[in-house]
């Protein structure tokens, strides 16, 4: 974050696409073996963790490398759109 940020930003990575590993209660509208696009915490890592909330399951139609350039595109056009209004 270019020694912008005030404090420890934490670890690198937010958007991801993946398959689900695990799952708790709550995440009803997922499966374990899904694959899925959103915002993870360290999404750089082998293993990441999210709320099911901020996740979506992706078709084969987009590869992963697709998918992942998606969450954050969306909600910053998504906000504009809303600020525009």
């Amino acid at each position: 974050v270019l020694g912008v940020y005030p404090g420890d930003p934490g670890p690198p990575g937010g958007d991801c696409a993946a398959h689900i590993a695990a799952k708790g209660p709550g995440s009803s509208h997922l499966r374990v073996g899904d694959a899925v696009l959103g915002h993870g915490l360290a999404a750089l890592a082998s293993i990441s963790k999210s709320d099911g909330r901020l996740l979506a399951t992706i078709t084969e139609s987009l590869s992963f490398e697709q998918a992942c350039t998606l969450p954050t595109t969306w909600c910053t056009v998504h906000m504009s759109l809303l600020a525009a209004r």
